[in-house]
């Protein structure tokens, strides 16, 4: 048996090791090749769902579908992927495309075959204002 002294004695230890505080791990921080990769994505940490998508298609390749992520073959089916889920653009629904509208000729003929494309926030501001589209077309420089 244990005397008091002994009893005491480890208690005093495990309190004492109780209150030490654990060593920070330190980040792992990314190989050379992630690096690389993050940089020539520049939407990589900008654009939440691509970011987590791109992290979602990490997970599968490495952990269901065995790929290295120290291969090439593993970044070029991560970009194959991330291009077929949101193309070459930024998942943000402020990146629609510009909607192209035939502006109305200033000729006495009455007919144009110039074409404007409007961005988003034209379209909107013509929208706010009630004007038709062809009709904001008009003066809208290129």
């Amino acid at each position: 048996m244990q005397s008091d002294r002994q009893q005491q004695q480890a208690a005093a230890a495990q309190q004492h090791q109780a209150r030490q505080p654990m060593p920070a791990q330190q980040p792992k921080r990314p190989d050379a090749k992630a690096e690389s990769w993050a940089l020539r994505n520049s939407w990589f940490g900008q654009d939440e769902a691509m970011t987590y998508a791109a992290f979602g298609i990490h997970k599968k390749l490495v952990e269901e579908e065995g790929f290295d992520p120290q291969s090439e073959d593993y970044y070029t089916e991560l970009d194959n992927r991330v291009l077929d889920k949101f193309g070459n653009g930024s998942s943000s629904p402020n990146k629609r495309p510009a909607q192209t509208v035939i502006g109305a000729s200033r000729t006495p003929s009455g007919r144009s075959n110039r074409k404007v494309r409007l961005t988003p926030s034209q379209v909107a501001i013509a929208k706010k204002l009630g004007v038709p589209l062809e009709e904001y077309a008009k003066y809208v420089k290129e």
